[in-house]
């Protein structure tokens, strides 16, 4: 065992890579009552082209299977509900899956020990047949149905599909029922055996917990289980085009007030470790600058009746692309995307507005600390999206440079868009 140790934040990070590769990691904060756990594959909807283990070609799976997975994984052979298991130890457990990950995670203030055995055993013994994966479908495509209604979750889905042209995660993680209804037994486990390999799984944990207690008992769990030896994942590449996929879609849907979003794209370099984590500060001080707290533009948009209520803005950054996406109850569809333009290309930045933005960000990435929960997830992203904890994220933000940030800002295009119309349905 290790310690990680961020930089000037007098924090650290107990740290193992057990013999069947397993990556544990163990944020401990005394006098905080609720502890968990994240049990996390690197493994998300995103991988639907791969080489499965012990084969020798690629193979396309439906897509949706990533998220199909993770509610099979709640299926015991036992019939054991575990659910169940969880709320007798006093904790709450779930999971999700997004483009890049599949994540188990509990919560409890008791019974941590037992919890985490119990975690890491379930995810770790896989029961798929051909009827409880033909009961899941008709459960999915409700789930799909429910999905399609949120127009929130449309519309930013959409984004992606409108944006990215060979992508995968041009797609939804959830899947479509043409895909779903392909979902066999034997792609479940070709899948499971590929992704859920230790070498491919992260642990974190975090609380007020025995260090060494905590590490011995993961030890021993996995030193009872028997794993294949790891092998390389081979994941078919994608050539993702500059241009957008498509430029302009309307559509109708029930919606009381006509939605306007539109999608920049941003092709960029492959990225990883520092060199990654220092482009997302970038455009996350851009961001701040352009449309954060310092700025009036989204209290102009609604005082000028551009917009009626707020701005939606979300950013991704994933492979070699960047994608921004902006998303209102427009009553100016053509006003809302031209002073959406207009303030993207601006390029008259104020020194002292980026210090304050740049120091901003320092401090919320500092809080994080105070809530053990949400450092975990910080751990478990930096190591699933950078390959590593960013130990000196710190000096990193500290030494962010004004220079640094203009350089950057004149190789964005923003050229490349997607805008999504939405009118609501005639009655």
């Amino acid at each position: 065992m290790d310690k990680i140790i961020m930089t000037k934040l007098d924090e650290e990070i107990y740290h193992e890579v057990l013999e069947n590769g397993l990556d544990v990691y163990l944020y401990k904060k005394e006098g905080f009552a609720k502890k968990g756990a994240y049990f996390v594959t690197k493994y998300g909807s995103a991988t639907n082209d791969f080489k499965p283990i012990g084969e020798d070609k690629i193979v396309s799976f439906p897509k949706g299977i990533a998220h199909f997975l993770e509610h099979k994984l709640f299926e015991s052979e036992d019939n054991e509900r575990v659910f169940e298991k969880f709320k007798t130890n006093g904790a709450s457990v779930n999971a999700y899956t997004n483009h890049f990950i599949t994540n188990y995670f509990f919560k409890t203030i008791d019974n941590f020990e037992e919890c985490l055995n119990e975690l890491l055993n379930f995810v770790q013994s896989p029961y798929f047949t051909d009827e409880n994966v033909e009961k899941e479908k008709g459960i999915i495509n409700q789930e799909i149905n429910m999905t399609d209604d949120n127009i929130q979750r449309y519309i930013f889905e959409k984004m992606f599909d409108l944006a990215l042209n060979e992508n995968p995660n041009k797609y939804k993680t959830i899947g479509d029922k043409e895909n779903v209804s392909k979902i066999t037994k034997e792609d479940l486990y070709k899948c499971y055996n590929t992704f859920y390999h230790p070498s491919n799984m992260v642990l974190v944990m975090y609380g007020d917990v025995d260090v060494l207690k905590t590490f011995d008992l993961i030890r021993k769990n996995q030193a009872s289980k028997k794993f294949e030896n790891p092998e390389e994942i081979e994941v078919k590449e994608f050539n993702e085009e500059d241009e957008v996929c498509t430029k302009y879609l309307e559509v109708k849907r029930n919606v009381s007030t006509p939605r306007v979003s539109i999608c920049y794209k941003f092709k960029e370099k492959k990225r990883t470790g520092v060199d990654r984590f220092k482009r997302n500060l970038f455009y996350n001080v851009l961001l701040d600058m352009k449309f954060g707290g310092t700025s009036s533009f989204e209290k102009d948009l609604v005082k000028d009746c551009v917009i009626k209520t707020g701005l939606s803005l979300n950013y991704s950054y994933f492979d070699d692309v960047a994608l921004i996406i902006f998303e209102a109850d427009a009553l100016d569809k053509e006003k809302f995307i031209e002073l959406i333009d207009k303030k993207l290309r601006e390029d008259n930045f104020d020194e002292s507005i980026f210090e304050l933005d740049r120091k901003a960000l320092l401090t919320s990435m500092v809080k994080c600390f105070e809530n053990p929960s949400d450092f975990a997830n910080v751990i478990l992203n930096s190591v699933a999206k950078h390959g590593k904890v960013i130990n000196n994220a710190y000096d990193i933000y500290e030494n962010y440079k004004f220079e640094e940030f203009k350089e950057s800002f004149k190789w964005l295009n923003f050229d490349n868009k997607s805008v999504l119309y939405v009118e609501g349905k005639e009655e």
